[in-house]
Formats: C-alpha cells, sequence, structure tokens
C-alpha cells in the first residue's frame, strides 16, 4: 500500500499578511516614539517661555514701581521750595530795578 500525503504548500498571501502586518506594528511604534519625544520638547520650551514671561513680568512690575520713585523725587527736587533754597545758598540776589540797554541801528557791528 501506497500512501502518497500531500502538504499542502505555503500561502504566499499569508506570508505577505504576516510581513505586511510586522511592518505596520514597527512603524507605528517607531511613530508613536517620534511623537512622544517631540511631545517632550514641546512641553519643556512650552514651561521656559512661560518661565521667561514671568521673569520678565516681575522685571516690568519692579521697574514701574523704581519708575514711580524717580519721578516723586524729581518733582521734589524741581519744587519750588527746593529751587528758592538752591538760588540763596548760590548768592542770587532779589532784583529791584531792571534797566534796559537801547542799540541804535548804527551802532550795531556787522561783518
Amino acid at each position: 500500500m501506497n500512501i502518497l500525503i500531500l502538504n499542502p504548500p505555503i500561502s504566499i498571501k499569508r506570508l505577505s499578511l504576516k510581513l505586511n502586518l510586522k511592518f505596520f506594528l514597527i512603524l507605528n511604534s517607531i511613530l508613536i516614539i517620534i511623537f512622544l519625544i517631540s511631545y517632550i520638547f514641546q512641553v519643556n520650551a512650552l514651561i521656559s517661555e512661560s518661565y521667561q514671561i514671568q521673569n520678565y513680568q516681575k522685571k516690568i512690575e519692579k521697574l514701574t514701581s523704581e519708575n514711580k520713585i524717580l519721578e516723586i523725587n524729581s518733582f521734589k527736587m524741581n519744587s519750588l521750595e527746593n529751587i528758592e533754597n538752591k538760588i540763596q545758598n548760590l548768592g542770587f540776589q532779589k532784583t529791584d530795578k531792571i534797566y534796559y540797554i537801547q542799540i541804535l541801528e548804527g551802532q550795531m557791528v556787522s561783518k
């Protein structure tokens, strides 16, 4: 008695389907890793920019308060009382009479 056993050939479609599925899974894994890394970098950049904005806002507030203090000091320095004290310290005197010099047209020197 002769028995003939036939092995079915490996289906090419099945093999290509397995390869396609494997390639698809590897490609998806790589893309997910790339997206996760880019997400981490974007979040890091966002956090550093928000930190810089907070720093700049603090500097602006500090400069604004310093500006107000300087304006107040400027007004105090230019007050009428302060100017009168400076005039007296420099030895200026009040003028009683004002004399004007009259110049005639013919007496002016011209080049």
